[in-house]
């Protein structure tokens, strides 16, 4: 059945099994008109209703301010000329209304997604809707809270909050919310639902107009609770002593590359049954020739083969795969995809993939990436931050970026197409792992929305979840066939996120260098106990440009103490010179005030003399640092000095060199050969995403112990 608009009998019926009182008469004649005016009472409205016109404002079908039965006659004859004009051709009627007293205007909609189920929204409503898109969004039966957190995350919900006026009836607005959402999950037939505007006022309130749009029912996965035994099961492939690579071959091939980066698991076996030794082990022919059974198989072979041989794999009694290999649901063949899985199915042995890298554990020194080590950069001491991706690119591009920024990876799964262990049971695995504190997530697209968002929030209740999602906009139609994924509309992914208390990172061009950001300062900062900022520079203009950039991202600069004051005015007496004493005090404020200008004739003292000076000041938490390395009283030495300071600082110190020349690349270098991280940008984004996760989970993320000691 095709999307049709619902008639108003019928959308009445709808909102009326929630308790949504629809207000109104449809009439079809002039002499009903005039009659249904009379008997609502004056002023009143009167609106054509038609599938065919969705603006009806803009349509000129809509009459306000009927005074008298004269002007509610000669009104309907206007709004069904308009509504002809228009080019309505089925007109369902007219609607008199008993006009709405002004106040402000909300949009309460609602609508199915394939992927998450019902999703409703709350914002600006009226004519301009479109225009000002200031709406937020909710997934499934929504909660008092999911409503007031989608308020707070509009500009609408800063009026009924009172702004520059009274408070509006939010409650009304909250139990609305709620009830919409509570149709949408009884009616999945229920496509779309408008109620636009909704007059709101300081009590109650008053819904103006109602669009309903029927279809076949969305069916959308429910969420499926994870077994115990089927997280233990897929425990096995992250702790496996024995591995067999199944398409291990000659150095450069796919399968020799895998076997030769995997040999740091001790029990390792190559299956190739054309070869009788690879790299200098004894080769096997298939998994009856090995001469034990094997926990974990690596798959670098055709589809057909691969199917073949994780059936004989299962036989034997493995325990988990990761299948690499390609030419699956990826390019269409689903037919094999679904072969695949029911294999695994029926010996319920769990794999991970296919299409994908594979694993990177540091923890067991599993290595599946068919990338030779001397061409990639990887860090390989264990770390605490996990990786999921669906994209074997973008989860490389991450495992780069940390390695360059000297933050090393716990676990990493390049998860691929995912018919096997889904993203949603990776992220269960990773959450019940206590090696791993903070996850990160690269996303395309998702099957089980809905269980996504609730093993996700469950785990963001103790650590912190950083996501990013491919096919925000134009991207999503290669991402549909890229991961053989189907791909729920990011507006339903963004509340998915914001409900379930995820961090999801949205600049496009940014987002895999803010997330590595993110993750360096978590695990190489002491945490921060507030959002209260003192920003050095050495040079000034640097400093204003970061001052900007902080309060901008909603944090604070910090106020120092009067201690605090009286040893910067000593560090930088030589510069306060005044002709007149009168002078002296607000030239010396003006010197040591917030953000810190140490000048560019700082020297080595001055500038570790200051961090020192920040570092015990009681209203400060967080020092930022702009350095220009480049000027002439600042030592070769400098970094060497900075390397000791940091082993002292009880707070972050974010260091961010200004410029790009050798020398300031070299002395980038060193210190990060010296775990001192360094910054330029994105800097302060990841900084604010970082102080939240700080306030949020009051985990130290560099200590063993990880919680926070008291001040």
């Amino acid at each position: 059945m095709n999307a049709r608009q619902a008639d108003f009998a019928t959308a009445r019926q709808l909102l009326s099994e929630v308790g949504i009182a629809v207000a109104g008469r449809l009439v079809s004649t002039r002499e009903e008109a005039v009659a249904a005016a009379d008997a609502l009472g004056f002023p009143c409205v009167m609106k054509t209703l038609s599938p065919d016109l969705i603006h009806k404002t803009d349509a000129g079908v809509v009459a306000l301010g009927i005074e008298t039965p004269a002007t509610a006659a000669a009104s309907y004859d206007t709004i069904m000329a308009n509504a002809r004009r228009a080019g309505a051709d089925l007109i369902e009627g007219v609607l008199v209304q008993k006009q709405a007293r002004a106040g402000f205007e909300l949009l309460v909609g609602a609508q199915q997604d394939p992927v998450f189920g019902p999703v409703t929204m709350i914002g600006y409503g009226g004519r301009y809707v479109e225009l000002f898109k200031d709406v937020a969004s909710g997934v499934g039966v929504l909660s008092r809270k999911d409503v007031e957190r989608m308020l707070a995350e509009t500009l609408a919900g800063r009026v009924v909050a009172g702004f520059r006026g009274p408070a509006l009836d939010k409650e009304a607005v909250i139990d609305l919310t709620i009830r919409v959402s509570r149709l949408m999950e009884a009616h999945p037939e229920v496509r779309e639902l408008d109620l636009n505007p909704v007059i709101l006022y300081e009590r109650g309130c008053a819904i103006v107009d109602v669009r309903v749009i029927l279809g076949e029912p969305v069916v959308h996965p429910r969420a499926v609770d994870l077994s115990e035994a089927r997280l233990q099961r897929l425990q096995a492939i992250f702790e496996a002593k024995s591995v067999a690579v199944v398409g291990a071959s000659t150095p450069g091939s796919i399968g020799g590359i895998i076997l030769k980066n995997s040999s740091r698991v001790g029990q390792l076996y190559p299956i190739n049954p054309k070869r009788d030794t690879v790299m200098g082990l004894k080769c096997a022919k298939d998994f009856a020739d090995l001469p034990r059974p094997v926990d974990v198989a690596v798959f670098a072979v055709a589809p057909e083969t691969t199917i073949a041989s994780f059936r004989q794999f299962c036989e034997t009694g493995g325990k988990g795969a990761i299948i690499v290999s390609d030419g699956f649901a990826e390019i269409g063949r689903t037919d094999l995809e679904d072969e695949l899985r029911a294999v695994a199915e029926r010996y319920d042995v769990p794999y991970i993939g296919p299409n994908c890298l594979g694993v990177f554990d540091n923890f067991s020194g599993l290595n599946t990436m068919f990338l030779p080590m001397r061409r990639v950069e990887v860090s390989t001491k264990t770390g605490v931050v996990g990786v999921v991706t669906q994209s074997g690119g973008v989860g490389l591009e991450l495992l780069e970026m940390a390695a360059a920024d000297n933050c090393p990876i716990g676990k990493w799964v390049s998860c691929g197409n995912a018919s096997g262990v889904s993203v949603p049971e990776l992220l269960a695995h990773m959450g019940a792992d206590p090696r791993i504190r903070v996850i990160a997530i690269y996303l395309e697209g998702l099957r089980n929305g809905l269980q996504f968002m609730e093993i996700a929030g469950k785990i963001a209740q103790k650590k912190p979840i950083l996501v990013i999602k491919g096919g925000m906009a134009g991207g999503a139609a290669a991402t549909l066939s890229h991961t053989a994924s189907l791909a729920g509309s990011f507006q339903a992914f963004r509340a998915a996120c914001h409900q379930a208390g995820l961090y999801l990172l949205e600049e496009l061009t940014e987002d895999p260098k803010v997330l590595i950001n993110v993750l360096s300062i978590l695990t190489s900062q002491k945490p921060a106990r507030g959002d209260r900022v003192a920003v050095v520079s050495v040079g000034g203009g640097a400093g204003i440009l970061l001052a900007d950039q902080l309060t901008s991202r909603g944090m604070r600069l910090s106020s120092f103490g009067e201690d605090t004051r009286r040893e910067l005015t000593a560090l930088l007496g030589s510069k306060i010179r005044v002709a007149r004493q009168e002078d002296l005090q607000r030239i010396t404020e003006r010197v040591t005030s917030n953000p810190l200008d140490l000048f560019g004739d700082a020297n080595d003292d001055r500038l570790l003399e200051a961090i020192r000076i920040l570092n015990a000041d009681p209203n400060t938490d967080i020092i930022i640092v702009g350095i220009y390395f480049q000027v002439p009283y600042l030592s070769e030495y400098v970094p060497e000095r900075l390397v000791e300071v940091m082993s002292e600082m009880r707070k972050p110190l974010i260091i961010s060199p200004r410029g790009y020349s050798h020398y300031v690349r070299s002395t980038t270098e060193y210190l990060a050969e010296h775990d001192v991280h360094t910054y330029t940008l994105p800097m302060v984004k990841p900084l604010a995403v970082a102080v939240d996760i700080w306030r949020r989970y009051g985990t130290d993320f560099t200590s063993e112990v990880g919680r926070l000691t008291p001040p």
